[in-house]
């Protein structure tokens, strides 16, 4: 049940029914244009996340041969409640086939427009989060501008030393910092490993590195279960980011189960 973040991030795709380009400098994922192909190893959709600039009204899922999966749940990119545009279906999930995918808002004004889909090898059940005997909790920093619209390599400070071993990735929240008020998608990028790539919608923070609300990780499905996605103490994680804002600051906090 490993999933990968992918997103979906423009500034100005037009109006009715528009087409998102995927956020550029994907690496896991064969892009042409605004499709995005879908893989064998992960053909489910277990969450998505939309969000535009200031009249959400419904984004879509579409491939050939399919009825469009259609979310209500879109919210404005300048609200402070970034969890607002997030449907959780972690335990059931939406198929898909192994084709290229579409993602489209039905837009009154062309404006800035992030979408965000977890695509999964299949379901992630109560039980599989119950599973999890957590270790460790780390907190960690980058200092990086983000490129607008694009997949960003964010290297991460970590505060903690963690003794030597093998964790697994059980959790994950994540910040971002800009004076606008609009969100990034943020996901794992661990050095040496390209297999699998989980991530979360980010909180807004009110200024560089504040403290992170405590209730929004169980708000946007930001607790795993064990998915065999881990480092080791000599290579630690970093993250990648994508908005259609050039956030300068990011913060990170990763739930750990030691397993080696």
């Amino acid at each position: 049940m490993p999933f990968n973040l992918v997103g979906f991030s423009e500034a100005t795709p037009g109006t009715g029914t528009p087409g998102i380009a995927p956020g550029g400098n994907e690496q896991l994922y064969r892009v042409a244009g605004d499709d995005l192909y879908v893989t064998v190893e992960a053909p489910y959709v277990i969450a998505f996340y939309a969000a535009v600039e200031s009249t959400p009204t419904t984004a879509l899922l579409r491939q050939a041969k399919m009825i469009d999966y259609d979310f209500t749940r879109v919210m404005d990119l300048n609200v402070g409640n970034k969890a607002g545009g997030y449907t959780y279906m972690f335990g059931r999930p939406l198929p898909l086939r192994v084709d290229k995918l579409q993602a489209l808002t039905v837009n009154a004004t062309d404006e800035d427009t992030l979408i965000g889909v977890w695509l999964s090898s299949g379901k992630i059940t109560q039980a599989m989060l119950d599973e999890v005997n957590p270790t460790h909790k780390i907190y960690g920093y980058g200092d990086t501008t983000q490129v607008v619209n694009s997949w960003t390599h964010i290297p991460i400070t970590w505060t903690e030393t963690l003794d030597a071993g093998i964790y697994e990735i059980v959790g994950m929240r994540g910040a971002t910092y800009l004076s606008t008020n609009m969100t990034a998608l943020m996901r794992l990028s661990i050095p040496g490993s390209q297999s699998w790539k989980p991530g979360v919608v980010c909180q807004h923070e009110g200024s560089a590195h504040a403290k992170m609300d405590s209730d929004f990780m169980h708000r946007v499905g930001a607790d795993w279960p064990l998915m065999g996605i881990s480092f080791d103490t000599e290579h630690l994680p970093n993250v990648e980011t994508l908005s259609p804002v050039a956030h300068t600051d990011q913060d990170v906090e990763l739930t750990l189960q030691k397993v080696g």
